[in-house]
Formats: C-alpha cells, structure tokens, sequence
C-alpha cells in the first residue's frame, strides 16, 4: 500500500508542477543606450594575427596598447582620445577575470553586476557607461580589430561622448578574455 501511496503522490505533484504557470524568462541582456552616434571614419588598419604573449606583457602594457588602436579609430572618426583611468582598468579585469573563470561571454558578472555598477564598486562615478567584451583574439590589436569589424561595437568605440577607459584581460580556455569599459565620469 506504501507503494502505491508514494507513486499516486509523485504523480500528483507532477501533475501540479505541470499545471503551473510557466517560468518567467531570463531579463534581457544589458545592451547599450541608443543615441545618436557619429558616423564612422575611414578604417585601414591591418589585421594582427601575431601570437599573443600575456606571460612576457604587463597588464599594464596590455591596456596601455588596447587604448592606442581604440585611440587611432577615434581620431579618425573625429572623436578625441580616451584616456586610461586605474579604477575603471580594475573593474573591467574583474570582469575579465569572471568570464574567464565561469567561461561564458556576457556582460552580467556572476554577481549579477552590470558594468556600471562594476565601474562604481571600483570607486568610479559613471555618468554614461559602455563596454566591450571578447574571448579568443591573442593581442590588443586583434581585440579592437574584432570590435571594429562589429557595426555594434565599432559604434560604441566611436561614440565621442566617452572621456575613459579601462582595460581588463584575463587567461583561461576560449580566451584571452578582454573587457574594454568605456565611461564619461560626473
């Protein structure tokens, strides 16, 4: 008689789970605000395909590079050059850092952050945010060529009204894993 009991029971209960509503679906994924963005400018820079060398480079040296080919396609697009800031660097290479480890291509941290409030827990105060992620490009150069060849990201790169940037990258399977967070501070 248990028997029975115990499978009437399991029956019900999945009669009842299939009788809920559905589960709701995920949130959207954070996309960046829609303005209007400047046209463009010419792109001629050559793809770099050489082997990407993250034990020989600092981080440093590493974001220093990422931000000079994001600052040649600005110039030439008309917008003036973004300029390193530490505590933006320090939130999108923890963010590097997460992607890395929980190998998923996203810009929701495994926290739940968004990369504002990544740019705030690093001490930074955003005022206008963006970012940028890749996995699999080995140098700085094919980083930026990778959000260049991207209508999406080529615009946020050259959106004139960012003022910062930071760099993060991180090793891990699938990578090298790079954030680019782009910020106009209040």
């Amino acid at each position: 008689m248990t028997g029975m009991r115990r499978a009437a029971l399991a029956l019900g209960g999945a009669l009842l789970a299939w009788t809920q509503p559905p589960v709701p679906p995920p949130p959207p994924h954070y996309e960046a605000p829609r303005w209007p963005l400047p046209a463009p400018g010419p792109d001629r820079a050559p793809r770099d395909d050489t082997a990407y060398a993250l034990p020989e480079r600092s981080r440093d040296s590493l974001a220093a590079e990422v931000v000079a080919a994001v600052n040649r396609h600005r110039v030439q697009a008309g917008c003036r050059p973004v300029r390193l800031r530490a505590s933006l660097s320090r939130a999108a290479q923890w963010h590097s850092a997460d992607m890395a480890r929980r190998q998923r291509l996203t810009h929701t941290g495994g926290d739940g952050s968004s990369p504002a409030d990544r740019m705030r827990a690093a001490g930074y105060d955003p005022g206008h945010t963006a970012e940028n992620i890749a996995a699999g490009p080995r140098t700085p150069e094919a980083a930026v060529r990778t959000w260049i060849d991207s209508p999406g990201h080529r615009a946020i790169l050259l959106t004139c009204r960012y003022t910062h940037a930071g760099v993060g990258v991180a090793r891990g399977g699938g990578g090298p894993w790079w954030t680019l967070d782009l910020a106009t501070g209040h």
